[in-house]
């Protein structure tokens, strides 16, 4: 039988289920059932049926370690990974391809959606009544339960569409269980098709999602209960990501405006701060915050994945003069010079923002701190990095950073992983900044930088502490500094990856020379900095998108293989 048919077809009478995390029993993803099942068991309690909800929450990505346990940015002018044979370095040396993709995701999520497509076709059988009454538990009865189940399956499965829309392009649409009897060998559905099923996914998902699992009053509940499942919030967000993808150069050549201010719609209610319940986390401790140990009760997190405490981000990333550390993330000296002065609020390239190569780190965006440690930055005091030559961090330790930068974003620099300290890291989806991004770059596009844009990115800015945007830029000078603040402001959260793409940038950014900082000490205190080149980085045009797997090419005859990829 076609390979297809593995990836869509239900399996009639009985279908196994499995959670692939195992640990502590608190999230959403940890409640793993490992047994042979008839829908009218799964399907016939609703306690099941929620069980069967929840093992398709755990085909989610995990952007810490699902790039073969990196980050992303490892493929993108933001960094590179220390690791000379990690398989990220595939990406930027032109060794990947059809068959050879580290990323490939099209049958493990064809493989949630055909989860999703059997559950709305079971989810009747759910029996919403026990023992005569339908009782509340956990706040919901079995009719609410039911119907929030299925926002969160409709909201799932667009999800990954969208992620099969950002690396393939249109695929194969499917949105019910196919049969053995049924057409096997389907077609790619275009673009706009597949994106139209992910933005009806998310309408419908809206209005049967709670805004909140922690609502004041009778449905206040644990959230070591619900923490992690979708929201009314997650969904549209999701549908603003999906749009103002849709709007993008890469997939909107023609620059229709009427695109650009869907995605701003789309993003809206959340730049409309009293319909929301998300805020910006003040300050810049705020920001570092976000991405520190426990991050369950922040209210700007929209929907995160939850997790049980561990260490393994720190000891993949840790500085290498760090003991139990390998060094993982080697940031870039291209995303350290995109972080402004502070003073000034211009970029370094500017000959009058007060930028000092002698000391280049002097008086930057505080989000450069935040997020890179840098040579004399505070790893824990007084413990400071040294990744000039010769130091204690430095380039000439197996696995040390050749950029002369480590990724500090993501850890929590208080463990020690020689006694095996752990705490929780819970990989955000989504969040509020990225949303009012969304909005300022559609808004932009659409009809230039009106006081709305300005507000929405110095909202952003204002709580980094850094000084407003100058009045009076051009649509076009705009759209760089928007791009700017993304980067900066998502640095390291899996944005630049697909930025880069989207606007079709990618064959220029990542492209080329790589560069990072040799840094020599000259005395006591001081050191010289010379920006130097590491390696050549190669990106195609055809790279914009993922090669499908030859098999599936092979197995069925109508799917047509994007364009540009033969081997």
């Amino acid at each position: 039988m076609k390979r297809i048919t593995k990836l869509i077809i239900g399996c009639g009478l009985s279908f196994c289920l499995f959670a692939t995390i195992t640990s502590c029993k608190k999230s959403v993803l940890d409640r793993p059932m490992d047994i042979e099942v008839k829908d009218t068991l799964v399907f016939g309690y609703i306690n099941y049926a929620t069980d069967f909800v929840t093992d398709i929450y755990a085909g989610l990505p995990n952007g810490y370690t699902d790039f073969s346990s990196t980050l992303n940015e490892a493929a993108t002018d933001d960094a590179k990974h220390g690791n000379p044979s990690h398989v990220a370095n595939r990406f930027t040396n032109d060794s990947w391809g059809i068959n050879n993709n580290p990323d490939d995701k099209y049958a493990s999520y064809y493989s949630g959606i055909r989860k999703c497509n059997m559950f709305l076709s079971k989810i009747d059988l759910v029996k919403l009544k026990d023992h005569g009454t339908d009782v509340k538990i956990n706040g919901y009865t079995a009719t609410e339960q039911k119907d929030r189940l299925i926002g969160e399956v409709v909201f799932l499965r667009a999800y990954f569409y969208a992620e099969l829309l950002k690396r393939y392009g249109g695929v194969p649409l499917v949105t019910k269980v196919l049969n053995p009897d049924d057409d096997l060998d389907l077609p790619r559905n275009t673009y706009d098709e597949v994106l139209k099923q992910v933005v009806e996914d998310c309408d419908l998902a809206v209005t049967k999602l709670p805004s909140s699992y922690l609502v004041p009053g009778p449905r206040s509940i644990s959230v070591t209960n619900y923490y992690g499942r979708a929201t009314k919030w997650a969904a549209q967000a999701l549908k603003s990501r999906t749009l103002l993808y849709a709007a993008s150069p890469i997939n909107n050549p023609g620059n229709n405006a009427v695109k650009w201010i869907a995605a701003y719609e789309a993003a809206k209610p959340f730049y409309e701060t009293s319909a929301v319940p998300m805020v910006l986390n003040p300050g810049i401790a705020g920001y570092e915050a976000l991405f520190r140990g426990n991050t369950t009760n922040l209210t700007e997190i929209i929907w995160s994945r939850p997790s049980t405490n561990n260490n393994l981000v720190e000891a993949l990333n840790y500085p290498i003069g760090i003991d139990g550390s390998s060094a993982g993330i080697n940031p870039s000296q291209s995303l350290v010079d995109a972080y402004e002065m502070k003073p000034t609020g211009k970029p370094i390239s500017d000959p009058t923002s007060g930028y000092n190569a002698g000391d280049p780190y002097l008086n930057r965006d505080p989000r450069l701190t935040a997020t890179i440690f840098y040579n004399g930055a505070t790893f824990k005091s007084p413990r400071r990095i040294e990744t000039f030559d010769g130091g204690l961090d430095g380039p000439q330790k197996v696995n040390g950073s050749l950029t002369g930068y480590y990724m500090k974003k993501h850890l929590d620099v208080n463990l020690n992983l020689t006694l095996a300290q752990s705490s929780q890291h819970n990989f955000i989806y989504f969040r509020l900044a990225e949303m009012l991004l969304n909005y300022a770059e559609a808004r932009n596009e659409a009809e230039g930088p009106v006081a709305e844009v300005y507000t929405v990115i110095n909202r952003i800015r204002t709580r980094a502490t850094m000084p407003n945007l100058p009045v009076g830029l051009s649509k076009e000078q705009m759209r760089l500094r928007i791009q700017n603040e993304r980067r900066v402001e998502l640095a390291f959260e899996g944005h630049r990856y697909w930025d880069a793409r989207r606007w079709n940038i990618a064959k220029e950014v990542f492209n080329g020379p790589f560069y990072g900082m040799k840094i020599v000490k000259t005395g006591t205190t001081t050191f010289s900095y010379t920006p130097y080149q590491i390696e050549e980085r190669v990106f195609k045009e055809n790279m914009n998108l993922y090669p499908i797997q030859q098999r599936e090419i092979l197995a069925n005859p109508n799917l047509v293989q994007n364009q540009g990829w033969t081997k």
